[in-house]
């Protein structure tokens, strides 16, 4: 099995390579995007198991990324990241992060949504504090 790949999408630059940074650090393959444009550019010359997108960008949100990434690719989990209060996403975006616990919360969602640990089920409990 390959490393994972995340499209990580924010018009903020600095904090998009940051983030992908950590990403990297956890082992996965992290690549930024800084519109949707560049996304959905980035999206259709390879393969990525997960998106997390800024809602709030120039041009096309993050809602509508997310719908136009489920549309080619129906089965890609995506997180929406936003500064401002919740968002409905509607069905095509599976969870909503506020900024300023971007992390490690991003790090919990984005094991969950790829299933990690090799070969876990995700209904297996997590391992509570107090066993470690």
């Amino acid at each position: 099995m390959g490393m994972k790949a995340i499209l990580f999408v924010d018009d903020h630059e600095v904090l998009a390579r940051l983030s992908c940074e950590i990403l990297e650090m956890q082992g996965y393959k992290a690549v930024s995007a800084y519109s949707a444009k560049e996304a959905l550019e980035k999206f259709s010359q390879q393969d990525f198991d997960i998106l997390v997108t800024d809602f709030r960008m120039d041009g096309m949100n993050g809602v509508e990324l997310a719908h136009r990434i489920r549309e080619k690719s129906p089965n890609t989990p995506v997180i929406i990241v936003t500064g401002y209060g919740p968002v409905d996403g509607g069905k095509d975006v599976n969870a909503c992060l506020q900024k300023e616990d971007l992390f490690p919360a991003l790090l919990e969602k984005i094991k969950f949504y790829l299933g990690e640990g090799n070969g876990a089920s995700r209904t297996e409990e997590p391992a509570s504090v107090a066993t470690l």
